[in-house]
């Protein structure tokens, strides 16, 4: 920031993904302009001379939105979506629940042997569930327990910008894009499990989301900053965990943000709690309907 240009409030408010969804706006129409909290408010400021502009497109996209999503009764309770409150201790609790059921990864375990990525059975004979099965299970306690901790903290966060439902399904959708890229551009025989490629690709989507929003490079220190660290915990400890498919899970949740980040309409539209809840349910159908093709297919080769 120049110290000479003087700086004026265009906006100050205390819901975050309002004043996001503004910024964005602002970054579609090429207004520069900062986004900070001050207090419990978040404040957008811009150049004098861009005031009058970005307060216009401001409320032009207010005015063109105001009764989008229609306001409907919300339940109350642990699933309410709206008030931003993810059920992430419950997601991540499921994960070990899910390890104490299966196990670590051994000889003839058939939890691995039917859910794990497993590149030939993928290539060869079109077992794409392997996918989004391989992300549930876990080599050792210490890989669940990374995932779990460092990953529900970064989960936890992105969902509270993005809503519950959403913001799950884009990390479930990041997590099975960088196994898919893996597995395809990679040469060789080559098996690999765990959720943490899908916590990279939430590390990928919250930078994509500031890379788009901001443009500079402060926005996107911490979420980098993130996936460092958990790249140096995760990234090469244990046997079965794959530093390829981190990388490309980054990649791939990097893409998804930026995607996300681009349409602001569509972040708005899908805050409604409904839209929310279907996101969630669909995406423990993808992961249930996943796990049942597994079943079907190790049952008919027993």
């Amino acid at each position: 920031m120049n110290d000479n240009e003087k700086w004026v409030a265009v906006a100050r408010v205390k819901n975050y993904q309002r004043a996001y969804l503004w910024s964005l706006v602002l970054q579609s129409v090429h207004v520069p302009h900062v986004l900070f909290q001050q207090g419990r408010d978040w404040i957008i400021t811009v150049e004098e001379e861009y005031q009058a502009p970005a307060v216009n497109h401001i409320a032009s996209f207010e005015q063109e939105n105001r009764n989008w999503p229609p306001p409907k009764e919300e339940p109350v309770g642990l699933f309410s979506f709206r008030n931003r409150q993810p059920p992430t201790l419950i997601l991540m609790g499921s994960l070990l629940i899910f390890y104490w059921l299966t196990g670590s990864w051994k000889g003839g375990s058939w939890w691995f042997g039917a859910g794990a990525v497993n590149q030939q059975q993928i290539v060869d004979h079109g077992q794409w569930w392997r996918l989004v099965t391989g992300l549930t299970l876990h080599a050792d306690p210490v890989h669940v327990l990374g995932n779990v901790v460092i990953g529900g903290i970064i989960i936890h966060f992105l969902c509270k910008i993005l809503g519950s439902g959403l913001g799950f399904f884009l990390v479930l959708l990041a997590g099975v894009l960088g196994n898919w890229m893996n597995i395809f551009l990679r040469s060789g025989q080559h098996l690999s499990v765990g959720f943490s490629t899908a916590v990279f690709g939430a590390v990928g989507i919250l930078t994509g989301l500031e890379l788009k929003r901001q443009r500079k490079l402060r926005g996107i220190l911490l979420p980098l900053g993130a996936g460092a660290s958990l790249l140096a915990m995760l990234g090469s400890s244990g046997e079965r965990t794959d530093l390829g498919a981190h990388f490309w899970g980054l990649v791939a949740g990097a893409a998804i943000g930026a995607m996300a980040a681009a349409f602001p309409l569509f972040l708005k539209w899908s805050n409604a709690w409904q839209r929310q809840l279907f996101f969630f349910a669909l995406s423990l159908g993808i992961i249930w309907g996943s796990w049942q093709l597994a079943f079907s297919k190790a049952a008919a080769n027993f």
